[in-house]
């Protein structure tokens, strides 16, 4: 999933979020994208995803170039911090990192799950029915309170 696609895929998980807040008024919660391997807020900022949650990035070598590139970033960051002098540029390494970003692949099989602030067990259960969330992958259990909208590789195309 590129760039492009994955725009659509989290417009599309807004959509349907905005649709159950407006059937559900004490829905309080926000969208993440998760995996077994970790999670992250919902975004379109692939900086951040590279930086907050590499796993749900496919692996290759744009995706090692740019993890190195952060690393770099980080270290001047940091180095910059300690010292009081004029502070060293990492502007050529932020610019390398724009121009990987459209080799990067996102994993489609990567949730779109509801995070909630409040615990209110009724609505959790009655979301768990509701046809906008994915029934194949929400468990249909009182034992669980995930509530997957879907993964993004079937929102892109929905």
């Amino acid at each position: 999933m590129n760039v492009t696609e994955l725009k659509i895929a989290v417009e599309k998980s807004n959509v349907i979020f905005k649709k159950l807040k407006i059937k559900y008024p004490k829905l309080a919660g926000y969208l993440v994208f998760s995996s077994p391997y970790g999670q992250s807020g919902l975004t379109t900022d692939w900086v951040e995803i590279l930086n907050l949650f590499p796993q749900m990035i496919a692996d290759s070598k744009p995706k090692e170039k740019g993890l190195q590139l952060l690393q770099s970033i980080a270290e001047i960051e940091a180095e910059n911090k300690k010292n009081s002098g004029k502070p060293k540029s990492f502007e050529k390494y932020k610019n390398q990192l724009s121009e990987i970003i459209n080799d990067l692949e996102i994993k489609e099989d990567t949730f779109v799950e509801i995070r909630f602030k409040g615990t209110d067990l009724d609505l959790i259960f009655e979301l768990q029915k509701d046809e906008l969330i994915s029934q194949e992958h929400t468990p249909q259990t009182k034992a669980s309170i995930r509530i997957v909208i879907g993964i993004i590789g079937d929102l892109y195309s929905y």
